[in-house]
């Protein structure tokens, strides 16, 4: 075969993939649209500043949504004036999302406005007080007293009434006067309640000021579907403006300045009135133009640079090849035999290889070498096998036998064991989730241990190890363990009980399930006079008597928070049964003795709820057992009472 020099072949590969490299890199451009889509960057720039005020805005919009809706829960137990004053303002000092809360009640006439101020201006003491605050520089009256009287008009109150009559059901979002209100009604026994908070226009300009604009006349507004609803420096309110629809892309004029930009619809959680608001950024018509034809110049400048730059690196290349394929030579002798395909070539250069190769073979006898003290190094922690076939004998290193609990046997070779013995001592061990190809078994002494079995199939068979992970498992036990339970009594917490409750529940669903809710009395009276650590021994004491009533059970005892409890019934036959555990359980309660010398029973507002066949969910389950239970807990208390229909009207 004629041999050639492979320098003059690579010299006309090197340009020829340089020209081909050019003809695809050109037509990919085209094609994919680099050049419009690199024009576009001023809006892609623009689209994440919107992305992350929206985020921003929306967070804060969620936080006085939560809010609101803990507000109206509280607010839905309480009649006291003043009690309904410090609450509100309470909820005001802790809203960092919100300066402004409402509160209505329009069977009463009573209405108080709070917005925020100092934060020690707020307090519990009587009095009238006012501040000045927000960028309009408003006076705001606070009336803080034990008569407190609405500031409202007939007007307004007659307003008011109408809102009423067209309310809707949940909270509703209003968007007026630079403000957004998050409202919601309330209707019991009371009466009728309308209550909310506000986020003001110095909250939006702290939400939408750019720092640093990227681009000149950058700002950020909000938008109806036809105007501009806010802005910063309110240049622009009230201003209309054009969509694209392909693009979706927005313009508008402003004081004879054209602006372009972007827009994204508010992620809103709960319903806007008045249509869909979005959070736009747009700056002048001008500086995105010169943008656009300056990136597309400097794209252009870039890639006939590297064409450039390519052919002189490409001639460079020639000439230092020979070196290269010298250190080749050196490189492949330290491959791995498997990686390395020589073929014949006819050129001078890449057949001087073929004797690194040969050296190669000779160094595979040294890995095998090393391989063997790796294993033997690792000790008991580490063990292999191997087999040809199915049905032949497995090979073993001796540590295998210690690793999975093998005892020797007389009958056959230490090194050695039967395929099929081999194939029950595996399918024997319990594969386990905390670990990936993990297993578990109980050793001899009782103890619980965990390997990881691996093998591969090899041209002549399979390899495989085994890796004791007992310390790993064990630790990843003992972490979850931590996670489900109760650090100060040991039960069950909460997020087990959604987890796995669920799941239970879902299993027996054609069975008698129950749950039962405890809320524990006189937690407050005891943590008030001696002390919060006697307050953890009653806790405790009530923990105990629950674990108590789980024993020989299917029954799982959980601390939801605080002072509540949950006792879960699961698979019975009837629910007497049931209902007589849980009074045999709490009759036989136990007392505790306090600091001043007196016995203290366990008292306890328990609610007791029965699972609907196939239908229940458990916070349906929790949510029903709640409600027996405050039927208990406002009447004399330290009872038992079942869920029936008239708990249907009872609080949530």
């Amino acid at each position: 075969m004629k041999k050639r020099l492979l320098s003059n072949r690579v010299r006309n590969a090197i340009l020829m993939a340089i020209l081909l490299q050019s003809i695809i890199f050109g037509i990919g451009l085209v094609i994919t649209g680099t050049f419009s889509g690199t024009a576009n960057r001023p809006y892609k720039v623009m689209e994440s500043q919107v992305a992350e005020k929206n985020s921003l805005l929306s967070s804060y919009m969620n936080n006085v949504l939560l809010l609101a809706n803990t507000m109206e829960k509280e607010l839905a137990k309480m009649t006291d004036e003043v009690e309904i004053q410090n609450r509100l303002v309470d909820n005001l000092n802790h809203a960092s999302s919100s300066d402004g809360i409402f509160y209505i009640d329009l069977d009463g006439r009573e209405a108080l406005v709070l917005h925020d101020g100092e934060p020690d201006i707020y307090s519990s003491t009587y009095g009238d007080i006012s501040c000045t605050i927000g960028r309009t520089q408003s006076s705001y009256p606070i009336a803080l007293s034990k008569d407190w009287r609405p500031k409202l008009t007939d007007q307004e109150w007659g307003m008011v009434e109408q809102f009423w009559e067209n309310k809707g059901n949940g909270g509703t979002w209003f968007f007026t006067s630079e403000r957004l209100y998050y409202v919601l009604s309330q209707e019991s026994s009371r009466g009728r309640r309308i209550m909310g908070l506000e986020i003001s226009s110095d909250m939006l300009d702290s939400c939408l000021k750019l720092d640093n604009p990227p681009y000149q006349g950058m700002t950020m507004l909000l938008l109806s579907d036809e105007s501009v609803r806010f802005s910063l420096d309110q240049t622009f309110e009230g201003t209309g403006y054009d969509l694209e629809e392909k693009t979706g892309y927005i313009s508008l004029t402003n004081n004879g300045v054209g602006y372009d930009g972007v827009r994204s619809a508010l992620q809103t959680y709960g319903y806007m009135y008045g249509g869909a608001v979005y959070v736009a950024a747009v700056c002048h018509h001008s500086e995105l133009t010169a943008l656009s034809q300056s990136t597309i110049l400097m794209v252009a400048g870039v890639y006939l640079l590297s064409i450039f730059i390519a052919i002189i690196f490409s001639y460079i290349a020639i000439y230092m090849v020979l070196k290269p394929i010298q250190r080749l030579q050196e490189d492949i002798a330290c491959q791995k035999p498997e990686e390395v395909h020589f073929r014949e070539s006819g050129i001078v250069e890449i057949d001087r290889i073929h004797q690194a190769l040969n050296d190669m073979a000779d160094k595979l006898e040294q890995s095998y070498s090393r391989y063997s003290f790796t294993m033997e190094s690792a000790g008991d922690n580490v063990g292999s096998f191997e087999y040809q076939e199915k049905g032949g004998r497995v090979k073993v290193s001796p540590s295998v036998r210690i690793l999975l609990g093998i005892p020797a046997d007389s009958r056959e070779p230490v090194n050695e064991i039967d395929y099929d013995k081999w194939s029950r001592i595996l399918g024997g061990l319990e594969q386990i989730e905390e670990l990936e190809d993990g297993y578990a078994f109980t050793d001899i002494y009782g103890d619980r241990r965990a390997v990881t079995i691996r093998q591969r199939r090899e041209e002549h068979g399979v390899f495989g190890l085994v890796i004791d992970k007992t310390d790993a498992y064990n630790e990843i036990v003992r972490l979850r363990n931590i996670s489900q339970h109760d650090q100060l009594t040991g039960l069950y917490n909460s997020s087990y009980l959604k987890k796995e409750g669920q799941k239970i529940l879902d299993e027996n669903a054609n069975r008698v399930n129950a749950l039962v809710f405890c809320d524990l009395d006189n937690l407050k009276y005891i943590n008030d006079n001696f002390g919060h650590e006697m307050g953890d021994r009653y806790l405790k004491a009530m923990a105990d008597l629950l674990t108590s009533m789980t024993q020989g059970e299917q029954c799982i005892a959980v601390r939801l928070s605080g002072d509540e409890f949950v006792l879960f019934f699961y698979g019975y036959d009837n629910r007497d049964v049931i209902e007589q555990k849980v009074r045999d359980g709490y009759a036989g309660r136990p007392s505790l003795r306090l600091p001043d010398g007196t016995d203290h029973r366990i008292n306890a507002s328990i609610g007791l709820a029965y699972a609907q066949r196939e239908t229940e969910s458990m916070d349906g389950l929790l949510n029903r057992a709640d409600r027996a239970m405050y039927r208990v807990k406002h009447g004399e208390k330290n009872g038992i009472a079942i869920y029936d229909k008239s708990d249907e009207a009872g609080p949530a």
